[in-house]
Formats: structure tokens, sequence, C-alpha cells
């Protein structure tokens, strides 16, 4: 996977102006169960041009590179600080992954509710 490119791509699902439901329900499903899963995953631009998902990233970057799969990749391949910090969206994007979720699609939102307690143990 590369990491060329700066901006998310105008129609990025972690912008706020970009289209609704523009993945199928599914990939956020699966998004998300990644989002919790110990060793994370990568995700490249919905594009299929072998770029990181820059909006993807810039939600990692700042939520201190959860996944693990993200951090061996960076290192892998010597992506700088540098790099990261020039990362820029002109449009506001969504703070969580899961408020992503439930503004592309509203159903998942007990979905999410449901996994948040299985993650807190019932708590």
């Amino acid at each position: 996977m590369e990491f060329t490119k700066k901006t998310p791509c105008k129609n990025c699902p972690y912008r706020k102006d970009a289209p609704l439901a523009l993945w199928s329900i599914n990939e956020f499903i699966d998004l998300l169960k990644n989002e919790r899963s110990q060793f994370g995953a990568v995700y490249g631009c919905h594009k299929k041009d072998g770029c990181v998902c820059v909006g993807w990233l810039m939600n990692q970057d700042e939520n201190r590179m959860p996944s693990i799969a993200l951090r061996f990749m960076l290192s892998k391949q010597g992506v700088t600080r540098k790099y990261l910090d020039a990362l820029k969206c002109k449009s506001e994007r969504f703070k969580t992954i899961e408020e992503m979720i439930v503004a592309n699609y509203p159903k998942l939102k007990s979905f999410i509710a449901k996994l948040k307690n299985n993650n807190n143990h019932g708590r």
C-alpha cells in the first residue's frame, strides 16, 4: 500500500461533505469490527488505487494509531511523522468512526451500541 496522497478524496466517507452510503453497509460493519479488534487493519482508498485511505489514516493519527497493523506498515515502509503532519482535509471530517457510520446508515446505531456493550462486558 502506498502512502503518497495527502488529502482525503472528495467522496471519502470520512468527510462530512461526501455523499452518504457510498460504501455498502457491510463495509461499514467490517470497518467497525476491525477497529475494535486487537490487531486492527489497514484500509486502502475506496478508489482501489493502491493508496491508503487518507481519511482513515487521519482518524488513526488523531487517535494515536490504535491499529497495530497500521503501525507495522508505517514502520516497514518508513513513513515519517513529517508525512503524517502534512495530511490535510479541506472539509470537516467525522470525529469518530461511529459518527461516520451512523451518518451513513442510521439503522446501525443499535448495532454500534451492542458492540460497545459487548466490549464493556455489559458494563
